[in-house]
């Protein structure tokens, strides 16, 4: 199994409605994408780190799972884009469950 993590932090000026289409576009990945096992998505609640983020958990039960993930067109062509758009930066990781 393995766990992709994903923390986008919103430009300062992007308004909560274009936020609250980010996560519904994000939480929808989970039925667009094959190959994912779980995906949880929301904005953080800013108790420690960043208040204006966006944090998504998304796990794969393989390697091949998560590569589709990564070049899947919905992921390139609608959620990249987002977030060259609407984020000021990310900060991404994996790990093996």
């Amino acid at each position: 199994m393995l766990r992709h993590i994903f923390i986008g932090t919103f430009k300062a000026d992007i308004s909560d409605e274009i936020k609250r289409r980010v996560l519904v576009d994000l939480r929808a990945m989970q039925k667009n994408i094959p190959g994912i096992v779980e995906l949880h998505a929301d904005f953080s609640t800013g108790w420690v780190g960043s208040e204006n983020s966006v944090v998504m958990t998304v796990d794969f039960a393989t390697k091949t799972d998560f590569d589709v993930y990564m070049t899947h067109p919905y992921h390139i062509d609608h959620i990249a884009p987002q977030g060259a758009k609407y984020l000021s930066g990310y900060v991404a990781a994996q790990f093996e469950l």
